[in-house]
């Protein structure tokens, strides 16, 4: 049985890595290992795979648990010390990447040390502060203005943080699958390299569906991509499928179609569409040949006012033909 890749050995994170931290590594890899910075680079091509699959699984709490709660055999994920499973070039890239983070994680530490020296020292000087402007005041005025003061700069403080923590939580992010309780599981062909590479425009967030074309029109995969941002859906299984996109801005979870069958969606709607490849289907396809293998490819970008090879549908339309409930 073939063994779970190491997502956090790839993007070069430890296992309590937050949201913030993933993306930043995320983005520093993608852009060093992207194929267009590496062309005709097989090895940077499969990495930069790799990143991908890995920031999609991390990025996802309900995946990211589960992810971990299965490498783990339930016990909550530890990530090991063995080398993980690579070889060649590819597992360079992955070991340079966890040396970088042991690197930043030594200077954390002695920064923290420093620090600690530090604060002893501040209250010690704080303190004698404190007593010679206790000693020189004598009016009680003062005292009282001096402690209320304070207590505002302390609200203010405590405000100003709970501001930011609330500010640095988003309520979706990229490559989220916002529809899964409601279309189920994504679905992966791990051994297929078929794949649609995704563009989106500057003009608006979108949530991307692809569906089977069949009688079921099964939803595989739905995805959320913010503003101007790339995705690479890979390991598509065999078939014919449809591409279907909500177009919009701002994420509200608060919304619902389908009386309430369906959660969350864009406050400012912009619209839903099919699009289509030479006004056809996406035709997956993954077969051996002489010299090896042959698979199928597609590169689209994805924009509200686009009118070519695209038709306009409503919601009713999108979900009804997007969910596996009749």
């Amino acid at each position: 049985m073939m063994q779970q890749k190491n997502y956090y050995t790839i993007l070069g994170v430890g296992s309590t890595a937050s949201f913030d931290e993933l993306k930043i590594a995320y983005r520093n890899l993608a852009k060093k290992y992207h194929p267009d910075k590496n062309p005709g680079s097989k090895t940077a091509e499969e990495y930069f795979k790799e990143i991908q699959q890995a920031y999609t699984v991390l990025s996802n709490p309900d995946k990211r648990e589960k992810y971990d709660l299965k490498n783990s055999g339930g016990r909550g994920y530890m990530r090991q010390k063995q080398n993980p499973q690579y070889n060649g070039n590819t597992y360079h890239y992955a070991q340079r990447q966890q040396q970088n983070y042991s690197a930043q994680n030594t200077r954390s530490r002695k920064n923290e040390k420093a620090e600690g020296y530090q604060i002893p020292i501040s209250i010690g000087i704080a303190l004698v502060l404190l007593y010679f402007i206790i000693s020189f005041s004598n009016s009680k005025k003062n005292k009282t203005e001096a402690v209320s003061n304070g207590e505002l700069v302390n609200k203010v403080s405590q405000t100003l943080i709970m501001k930011k923590e609330v500010n640095t939580v988003p309520l979706i992010k990229d490559f989220d699958s916002p529809y899964s309780s409601f279309f189920g599981e994504e679905i992966f062909s791990e051994d297929s390299k078929n794949n649609i590479a995704v563009h989106n425009s500057d003009e608006s967030e979108a949530v991307v569906c692809l569906i089977e074309n069949k009688k079921s029109l099964r939803t595989i995969r739905n995805q959320y991509m913010s503003t101007g941002n790339y995705f690479k859906m890979n390991n598509i299984p065999d078939g014919e499928y449809l591409l279907k996109v909500y177009f919009g801005t701002n994420w509200d979870t608060a919304k619902t179609f389908l009386s309430n069958k369906v959660k969350g969606g864009f406050a400012n709607e912009i619209g839903f569409a099919e699009f289509k490849i030479n006004k056809g289907f996406f035709k997956m396809k993954q077969e051996q040949t002489g010299s090896g293998s042959s698979f199928s490819s597609y590169e689209i970008v994805l924009n509200p006012n686009q009118k070519k090879d695209v038709k306009t549908i409503t919601a009713e339309q999108f979900f009804k033909y997007c969910s596996l409930k009749k």
